[in-house]
Order: C-alpha cells, then structure tokens, then sequence
C-alpha cells in the first residue's frame, strides 16, 4: 500500500506542477484524482500508533483554523472563489495529513523525494529552453509570464516549488541512509532545483531559498547538539556564520539578478522595490476595515481594492491583481483577522512542535528519517511562507500541496524502532484520522471528478494548440456552454465572451452572423456579471458590446454600473472613457443623421439637438473625471481626438443658442 500511496502522491505532485499551476480550480481536477489514490492508500498508517506526543495541539489548531476558512468560504458573496479557496484548504488538509501518515523510511515517501528531483529535472530543461525562446510553454499553447517559468506560468511559482523541493531533498539527502542511487538523485535534484531558482530570476525566490537554506542548516546543528556529535560545534560556527556569508555575496548576487531583469538601479531599495509593496500593504490594510473581524469573502481584496485605490496616492494606473502577494494579509482581507491570527497560530503551532519533536529523545539509526522528514518540513515551511511575502504562492494548487507536505513531515513522531509492534491497533486518534482522511477523499473525488470533464473538454478550446476558440467557434461555444453546467465560473464566461466578440470582427461573417455572435457575447458577460457582480471587467465589456448592437439603454445602465465598480481604477477598466465614446458617437449620429421624421419637422430637430448637446456636456465630464484617474499614455491619440471632437461640436452647439435637455 505505500508504494500505491507513494505512486499516487508523485503523480499527484506531477499533475499538478503540469497541469494544475494556475487559479483556474477545475485544471486542479486530474491531480486531485491521484490525491484520492494516495490518501485511501494511507489510510491503514492512521491505526499505527507512531506519532509524537503533543501532536494533537498543532493538528487541533490547524483544523480550526480550516474549519473557519472553509464556514467563511462557504458565504463567500462569489461562489466560485469561496469553492477555489475551500478546495485549496482540502488539498492542503489532504497532503498535511499523508505527510502526518506517511512512514519515514517507507516507500512512500522516498518515492515522493524522487519526484521532487525529476521535477526539477523536467523544469529546467524546459526553463533553459524558455532563456532562448520565451514563447516556449509545454505543454500548453502560451503563456503568461516573461522570465522562465519551467511547467509553470509564472516565474514566481516555479521558484516557490523550486526552493521547497530542494530543502527536502537535501533534508533527505543530509539525515537519511537511502540507497546510493537514491542519494546520487537527491544531490542531484537539489542542484537543478537550485538551478531553476536561479534561472527564473526571482528575487523573493533567491531570499527565500537562502532563509530555508539557513533554517535547515540550524536545524542540523541543534540536531547535532541533542545527539552529542563531534560536528555539532562546527555546525554551530556554520550557522552563526552563513547569514555574513549570505550577505557578503547578496549585493554582487541582487545586482546581477536586477541587470539580467533590465534594471540598471541595483540598489537594494531598488531590489525591495519597497515603495510598490509597502503601498500593496497598506492597501490591503485599508480593505481590512471594512469587515476587520471576519473579511469580506474569498477573494474580496480583488475587488475592495477599486474603492480603496485613490489615483492621487496610489497612482493612475492600478495593478488589477486579486491576491495582496503577501498571504497573510490575503487571509485578513478575506477571511478577516480571526482568520489571520488563527492561521498564524497554527503555524506557530506546527513549528513548537516540530522543534519540540527534533529535540525531545534520544538520537540514534532510528531517528534518521524522522529527522529528514522533520528538518526538511520545518525549512520547507520556513522558504515557502518567507517567499509567501512576494507572491500568492498558496493560491495555486502545487503551492497547497507542499505547504500540506511541510505541514505534515515538520509535525512530531516518535523515533522508528525495529523491534517494536506495528501492527494495525483500534485507537481513537486512528478512528479520528480515517474518519477525516475519508471526509477529504469524499471532496477530492467529487471536484476532481467533475473539473477533469471540465478540462478536458475545454483543454483544446483555451490551452492546446488546437485553438479550437478561432478555428471552430461554434464547437468551442457548445463545449463553453457544457463546462459552465458543470462548473460555473465567471472567469469562463467573461474569457470565452472576449473570444467570440472577436469572431464576431471577421471580415468573412455575413452581417446577421455578426449580430448573432455580438449577441452571444452580451449573453456570456451578462452570465459572468451574475457569478460575480463585483467585476467592472465584465460590466464595461458588456457595455461595449451593447453599445455596438446600439442597444443603448441597456449599454448606459451597465457604463453607469461599471463606473460604480471600478472605484479609482479608470487606469485599469476605462468605464468613464468607454462611456463618453459611446455617448459621443451615439448622440452626434443621432443629431446629424435624425431617421424616420419629417425632414420639415423642426421642434423634433431642436429637441435632438438639445438632447445631444445634454450628451456631449455629460461625455466631457466624464472624460474630466478620467483625465485625473489615468496616466496620458494610457488616453492615448484616440481619447485626444475625442475631445477634441466633442468640444468643437459643444462650442458649435452653444454658438447657435441650443440649450442642453434636462438629464434623464
């Protein structure tokens, strides 16, 4: 069973680093199928009595610190977040607890060290590919990121998992006896795991590595101080001495991280780049006050921030992220400080007892992998919540997955002795521990099940190279249509209304094929508002594409309603703009090109008139309002000639003593 455990736990790593590295939750579908797998493998470890005493305290912490994400998760005001976050919390409970199960000498485990390093493997090949090709993304079609980004998106993930992985090979690689093979592959993971740090250029990644570096190299000393080892004095002299070592070589290292970047400025201040992340700090602050004690849902930081972003303070042109890059805050913004306080506890929690672990007994053969499994935790946990201060590393699958592993491995168990009885016993903690283990492959099966249908069906419509989006629209729209049955998701309907407004700009459509497909996009913004009625992305778009199909009533109610969402971040969303053009090119058609009245009729032409010159009053006041919210780069030639469209025709208007109409 802990070979299947261990098999299933790698492919479960694999499916996620490949396919499940995104927020999108139904990619994380395939890797939580092999997470079951390896869980109810698991299982029968639960009824064998080998856990450190104390364990129960940090297990309890965490637990209610899971407990109150998932009650919040579960009122979130936008469901598929509050399910994101919530399936997050399983995978991270799931792994935590095969880590707490796992045998130390097992199979299992030695199995899942082996995956870490032929990911790594995998990774930098594929990152030293993407240094000469940056368009280069196996398997997937694109993707989003600049600097080398291994099977990852993004550059900061791949060092997030990158650091992990290398501070528990090398755990394993320091305390445990394994086979020489073995061995020969953990050295040499963890310098190709080291490699893609390096590679990706992160700079929270390097910071983090060197902490983890530096907390594993402690823990090596205070082991060798409890086993009373000739070395323990030399390591004390290393790990005393590391940190000068570290920033000896951190100015020539960060200058040269800053120049491979395209940034001359290698000053550490410039490295910090403090200015935008203490204003990234204070921003969430600013959002915690509106709901302090228990957040404002999954996620809400992503769109509380547009009514506390102030252009004058924060800058024009906001950065439209929905995670803080520091998860913690992420939690109070969300989750509220009770939630922070409990997640810190719980983590406070795991690190007491896992240090209580490491120090309390004798050393000795027995105590090697426990030691690997609890040093590499304990460093792994310190890399990834150091680097959780530059990045949302816990809001992607793979991040959930090793933070659970660390969790599980850092927690106490007692030393392995050969002579002792470990044979399955009846025992209220192993009764406890399957009853939990069941509950979480009971929610892993049920989404993962469900999101690899989503996937797969949707895999050549926006990831593959088969680009079914442009080449068969109407396919991609049926199989859009099914996955939203079954896994509802604004992120869906908003991405896939982009796609087919586009189709609907072929030159080749007929013209009721083009207003059938406008339609359509109308109908997918307005499915996207619906699941997330916060998002000014989709009221604006929607807006657009009514104004197009000259639905105008419709089209100003939602530029009034995006106006309303988007706070301060006109830079971002452009409502106000989007709106005067559609006010502009609305009335002045209407004012030079009256239809369907008789031509003598002349109070109809002076009421238009007037109408139009209510418009054109009220379009320049909003392009005023967008002009002190957005940069002059973003306006651009376009807005410029807008203007100056609109106040020759305003000046034309007033000349000839037409008096602006009463605002509806």
């Amino acid at each position: 069973m802990q070979v299947i455990s261990g098999i299933g736990f790698a492919v479960a790593l694999a499916l996620a680093v490949s396919l499940g590295g995104q927020t999108l939750d139904y990619t994380w579908g395939p890797a939580f199928l092999a997470l079951v797998v390896a869980l109810l493998a698991s299982i029968p470890q639960a009824w064998k009595a080998r856990r450190g005493p104390g364990t129960w305290i940090p297990v309890a912490a965490l637990a209610l610190a899971c407990g109150w994400i998932l009650w919040r998760c579960s009122g979130s005001p936008v469901r598929e977040f509050g399910r994101s976050d919530a399936l997050l919390v399983v995978g991270m409970a799931s792994t935590a607890f095969w880590g707490m199960l796992v045998r130390p000498g097992g199979p299992a485990i030695r199995i899942a060290m082996a995956s870490l390093a032929l990911l790594a493997f995998a990774n930098l090949g594929i990152a030293l590919v993407q240094v000469g090709d940056r368009s280069f993304a196996w398997p997937f079609a694109s993707r989003p990121g600049f600097f080398p980004s291994g099977l990852f998106g993004h550059y900061n993930h791949l060092a997030d998992f990158s650091l992990v992985a290398a501070i528990f090979l090398a755990a394993r690689f320091i305390f445990a006896r394994d086979r020489l093979p073995e061995r020969i592959l953990q050295v040499a993971g963890v310098l190709a795991n080291a490699g893609c740090v390096f590679v990706s250029q992160s700079r929270g990644g390097i910071v983090s590595l060197c902490a983890a570096s530096f907390a594993l190299v402690v823990l090596m000393a205070l082991v060798a101080w409890r086993d009373k080892s000739p070395k323990r004095k030399g390591l004390t002299v290393l790990a005393v001495a590391m940190p000068l070592f570290v920033a000896a070589l951190a100015v020539p290292v960060l200058n040269r991280f800053q120049e491979r970047r395209g940034i001359q400025d290698g000053s550490l201040e410039r490295f910090a780049d403090n200015k935008s992340r203490l204003h990234s700090i204070g921003l969430a602050v600013d959002v915690t006050a509106n709901h302090p004690w228990a957040g404002g849902g999954s996620r809400a930081f992503g769109w509380e921030k547009y009514a506390a972003w102030k252009p004058s303070e924060s800058g024009m042109v906001g950065q439209n992220d929905d995670f803080v890059h520091n998860e913690l805050l992420q939690v109070a913004t969300d989750y509220g400080w009770i939630g922070a306080v409990l997640v810190a506890l719980a983590v406070f929690s795991v690190c007491l007892a896992g240090l209580a672990g490491i120090m309390g007994g004798e050393g000795g053969e027995g105590r090697r992998a426990v030691d690997a499994l609890a040093c590499g935790g304990l460093s792994a946990m310190v890399g990834t919540l150091v680097h959780s201060n530059f990045s949302f590393v816990t809001h992607t699958l793979p991040g959930a997955l090793y933070l659970g592993l660390a969790i599980g491995c850092a927690l106490p168990r007692r030393k392995l002795d050969p002579v002792a009885d470990y044979s399955l016993r009846p025992t209220i903690a192993g009764g406890l521990l399957t009853l939990a283990s069941l509950f979480l492959v009971a929610a892993l099966g049920i989404a993962g099940a469900k999101g690899s249908i989503v996937y797969r069906s949707l895999w050549p419509v926006f990831f593959g190279k088969e680009n079914l989006a442009w080449l068969a629209p109407g396919t991609s729209l049926e199989r859009v249509h099914g996955a939203m049955e079954t896994w509802p998701g604004s992120e869906l309907a908003g991405s896939y209304a982009g796609i087919v407004r586009g189709v609907s700009q072929r030159q080749d459509l007929l013209e009721s094929d083009r207003i059938q497909w406008l339609n359509e996009s109308a109908n997918l913004y307005g499915q996207a508002s619906k699941l997330n009625p916060y998002d000014p992305e989709w009221a604006v778009n929607r807006a657009n594409v009514l104004s197009i199909l000259g639905r105008n009533e419709e089209a100003e109610k939602e530029f009034e309603r995006a106006i309303t969402l988007e706070g301060g971040m006109e830079g971002v969303f452009r409502a106000r703009y989007y709106y005067a053009w559609h006010l502009h090119s609305r009335w002045y058609r209407a004012w030079t090109k009256p239809e369907a009245h008789n031509p003598d009729d002349i109070d109809f032409k002076e009421r238009r008139a007037s109408e139009a010159l209510a418009a054109f009053l009220h379009a320049r006041e909003l392009l005023k309002e967008a002009s002190g919210m957005t940069e002059l780069w973003v306006r651009g030639q376009e807005e410029a000639e807008l203007i100056k469209g609109l106040e020759e025709t305003i000046a034309f208007l007033e000349g000839a003593q037409v008096r602006p109409a009463p605002r509806r």
